[in-house]
């Protein structure tokens, strides 16, 4: 009986609607695909951060100083200690090298010790290293016998002495330089401009839950410390002198590693062996566990996961809404089977349960759909930006995570919930209208008891939301209480939105009564009429055009003073780097120093500015450390901007102390002041810098240090550079000559090199292209909300069925009739992009002010995005009018005979 039921009252009703079904499946769809899309960005995004700074994620503890490096010498302590539980003790060398033979493509270089990380069968990492034909066996011998008895420690200690690098690489790299015709022949790494010649005597498979599956296309193994010496060459003057004198200083360089992992015996006491462990390293360095180590990469990368989140809820409430609003002409158009069954003595939940059954199927078959679209979407977004992830990040293979199973499970049980809570409500309602007046057609008027539900709900949304924001502070998070707060206070908004309707409807009556046509005062008059079904469709048009015009004005906001700021401290005609443009502002494409000096000598050249980049932890999050050589900065950029920059002079104070300048933003954020001491951990310790002053700068959002570089280069033991920023002479003759023998110098030494207009355009450009992606996101919000517009109109025409014909029947024309429902499309195009207006200038007023300063502590003035704006309210009405054409088709052809017969 149920299955003859559902099929009169469903499955045939959909085979002759099936318009309807698709309008449902289409807002799940988009709704689902967007919070996929969103799911893969944010894992592809904390994979390759946590790559950067935890390439390898096994070991139990960790000793670090983040890119400070720690001493190797710690390593010999802590298996001194003998401490009880410590199983192994595994110092790791890591950072990205080029290889020129195979095209300058990116690889990982890993330095680890032999003993365990490679060579054992049941080693932690996970791979498997078949040896080559030309293995040097007779320089392995020793090794292999110290291996046999079981010295690990002599093992890894000849392996770094021996004279030539040996190392092992990925099959695909191994792959590559076999289609080169390079077999056999040494293997070139290029770091730093400086070329190293190694020797491949391995290559390296990895099983499918390996620690280095992430990295397995491009990863180069080698010797901990032939690898340390690699990634960090000798100062400039142990090079100055000569093969003889490099190699002496290189042999009695303290070596440092990028950080030193500790293995736990089964049953050992984690948090035992941790302080174990703390007292013999006596703060040189810092003992953390995995979540600890990965929380401060997890707190820079979260905003920008959350905001795309965001993006994603907004989509699927939009949906939900609209899915209610298409159940509701569903249950509509089905009142008077509702009602015969009633008669014949279906029960309440019976009809419940066949409209809910219904709205899962149709909520099974959207998230069905929507699982490939999100893939698609996150495949998009990843493209647009695969160069800039590929440069920012250690991984340059930045690949979109498979979709497993429970991923696949969570998006089709988000669809069906979404698609079964609309569709409940509008049921139960149905189900509770008395069976004489359901048998009647038309859309019953609701009654006081759902009136009361639904300003009680309204009030509940609307209070919790500005709860959790006024109390974010006593929260567990505070982006908790700031973000989900304003997520709970929209979805209250969009439930009031057929209260805001009741409340607009008086006041714009006389006005519409006195200046429009007579098709507008009757589509004005309609929606006047049922400001339950409309409320909902203008809060989804409004939710819509709010998001946009808040991140139209956030962009504005944040785009005009940035740009006026990279005007202002970008004033060097010239900039080298390796690499490529997005590399320049980080440090995984150093130079050495000497590029420094042999710029400087370069006929035509006036000034050079050289800037070196590391990210410490301070206060649990990552910041930037910017080693700028204060003097020449300041001096070359006073010849171009003599007034206008106030915080310059404070940089002559920086050379030859421990005082630093931050950001202000830094100081805003971690609430630091003029006289304040700023730890950041250094090689050997914690180093401490006494803050004089506060400068302006957008370079990263948990803020910036400023040090001097030879003091930099004093306390990190770190010579390389990231940028140069190249001063020409300013007559005529000094910029010609400049510009030639800049662009050989750069071409012979493998360098990149860009004007002032070209970095300029470059940086504005990506700034744009963030939220230009912002935007796409939102433009599925904007399409769930116009199949809104079809639902409402549908009803509409659906409630006014008989007094369509008898307008038709009195003498309106055709023409007429469309133009009436059209008007009510375009009316509700107008109100929702005034409701969107005024809900988007406080939402962006909260973002800039609240949001963005406790996430970020920069301060941004308020740009109202006139022209954005026009703009996109053209695209919400157009699409309004669009959406309105296939209703007002349905009401063209509406029959009078059929409608004007008795109900």
């Amino acid at each position: 009986m149920a299955v003859t039921v559902y099929s009169l009252l469903s499955r045939r009703y959909l085979q002759v609607h099936w318009e309807r079904g698709l309008l449902i499946v289409a807002s799940i769809a988009l709704g689902v695909a967007t919070l996929i899309s969103a799911r893969i960005l944010n894992r592809c995004i904390e994979i390759a951060a946590q790559d950067t700074t935890t390439p390898i994620d096994a070991a139990a503890l960790y000793v670090s100083n983040g890119e400070a490096g720690v001493l190797r010498q710690l390593v010999r302590e802590i298996r001194a200690a003998r401490i009880p539980g410590l199983k192994a003790v595994e110092p790791l060398v890591y950072d990205r090298v080029t290889l020129p033979d195979l095209d300058n493509r990116s690889a990982v270089l890993l330095g680890a010790e032999v003993s365990s990380q490679i060579l054992q069968s049941d080693n932690p990492l996970k791979v498997q290293v078949t040896p080559l034909a030309q293995l040097p066996r007779w320089q392995l011998l020793p090794i292999l016998s110290a291996i046999q008895e079981g010295d690990f420690a002599r093992a890894a200690e000849l392996w770094d002495r021996l004279p030539g690098r040996l190392v092992v690489v990925s099959r695909s790299i191994y792959d590559a330089l076999v289609r080169s015709g390079l077999q056999g022949k040494p293997l070139r790494l290029r770091h730093a401009l400086r070329d190293v010649d190694c020797l491949v005597v391995g290559v390296v498979d990895f099983a499918p839950d390996s620690p280095l599956g992430s990295l397995g296309k491009n990863l180069i193994g080698m010797s901990v410390g032939q690898a340390a010496r690699v990634v960090r060459p000798v100062p400039p003057a142990a090079a100055l002198g000569g093969p003889l004198l490099e190699y002496a200083v290189e042999q009695n360089w303290t070596e440092k590693v990028n950080r030193i992992d500790l293995y736990l015996e089964p049953q050992a006491d984690i948090e035992t062996v941790g302080r174990l462990v703390n007292a013999v390293v006596a703060g040189r360095a810092a003992v953390r566990t995995p979540d600890a180590q990965r929380q401060s990469t997890q707190e820079v990368v979260g905003g920008l996961q959350l905001a795309f989140y965001i993006c994603a809820l907004g989509s699927m409430i939009v949906g939900l809404f609209l899915v209610y609003n298409a159940m509701v002409v569903t249950v509509a158009e089905r009142q008077p089977d509702i009602g015969i069954l009633r008669a014949l003595g279906a029960t309440r939940w019976q009809i419940v349960g066949l409209f809910t059954i219904m709205a899962s199927l149709l909520g099974l078959l959207g998230a069905v759909v929507g699982i490939p679209l999100g893939i698609l979407l996150a495949e998009m977004a990843l493209w647009q930006f695969r160069d800039e992830l590929a440069s920012m990040f250690l991984n340059p293979e930045i690949q979109p995570e498979r979709l497993d199973s429970r991923q696949a499970v969570w998006a089709v049980a988000t669809g069906v919930v979404v698609a079964v809570l609309a569709a409940f409500l509008p049921a139960l309602q149905a189900a509770n209208d008395d069976p004489a007046r359901a048998a009647r057609r038309g859309l019953q008027r609701r009654t006081r008891l759902w009136k009361l539900l639904h300003y009680a709900t309204c009030l509940l949304f609307i209070g919790g939301g500005l709860a959790a924001i006024a109390l974010r502070h006593h929260l567990p998070s505070t982006r908790t209480g700031s973000i989900g707060g304003m997520a709970i206070l929209l979805v209250g908004l969009l439930l009031a939105a057929p209260l805001i309707v009741q409340f607009l409807v008086p006041v714009l009556r006389p006005v519409v009564q006195v200046c429009c046509p007579f098709v507008v005062r009757l589509a004005f008059d309609n929606l006047a009429r049922a400001p339950s079904r409309t409320g909902v469709v203008l809060g989804a048009l409004a939710a819509g055009v709010a998001l946009m015009f808040q991140t139209a004005g956030v962009g504005r906001s944040n785009e005009e003073p940035v740009i006026a700021w990279i005007d202002q401290v970008v004033q060097a005609d010239y900039f080298v780097f390796n690499g490529n443009m997005m590399s320049a502002n980080t440090s995984n494409s150093p130079m050495s120093a000497e590029v420094v000096e042999e710029l400087r000598q370069l006929p035509g050249v006036d000034h050079v500015m050289a800037i070196r980049y590391s990210r410490p932890e301070y206060n649990g999050t990552i910041v930037y450390l910017l080693a700028v050589d204060a003097v020449d900065y300041v001096r070359a950029t006073r010849e171009r901007v003599p007034v206008g920059l106030p915080d310059l002079e404070k940089f002559l104070d920086l050379p030859g102390t421990n005082d630093v300048l931050v950001s202000e933003n830094f100081a805003r954020r971690h609430r630091v002041q003029v006289g304040d001491t700023i730890t950041l951990p250094g090689p050997n310790g914690p180093l401490h810098f006494r803050m004089i002053g506060t400068v302006r700068d957008y370079s990263w959002s948990r803020g910036t240090v400023f040090l001097d570089r030879r003091r930099y280069a004093e306390l990190f033991g770190d010579h390389l550079v990231d940028m140069c920023h190249v001063f020409l002479r300013p007559d005529a003759q000094g910029q010609q000559l400049g510009q030639l023998h800049l662009q050989n110098y750069a071409q012979s030494r493998g360098l990149f090199v860009t004007d002032r207009h070209s970095l300029r355009h470059f940086l504005t450009d990506l700034i744009q292209r963030l939220y230009l992606f912002a935007y796409a996101q939102q433009v599925v919000v904007g399409i769930v909300a116009a199949l809104g517009v079809v639902t409402a109109l549908l009803i509409s025409v659906l409630q006014r069925r008989r007094e369509l014909g008898l307008l038709l029947a009195v003498g309106a024309t055709p023409l007429q009739v469309l133009l009436s429902v059209l008007a009510e499309a375009l009316l509700l195009g107008v109100f929702g992009s005034l409701i969107g207006f005024l809900v988007g200038l406080p939402l962006e007023w909260y973002i800039l002010h609240v949001i963005m300063v406790e996430e970020s502590g920069f301060v941004f003035d308020i740009v109202v995005p006139w022209r954005q704006a026009g703009g996109i309210a053209a695209v919400a009405i157009g699409s309004a009018a669009l959406a309105g054409l296939w209703p007002a088709w349905r009401a063209v052809r509406t029959r009078i005979p059929e409608v004007l017969q008795y109900e």
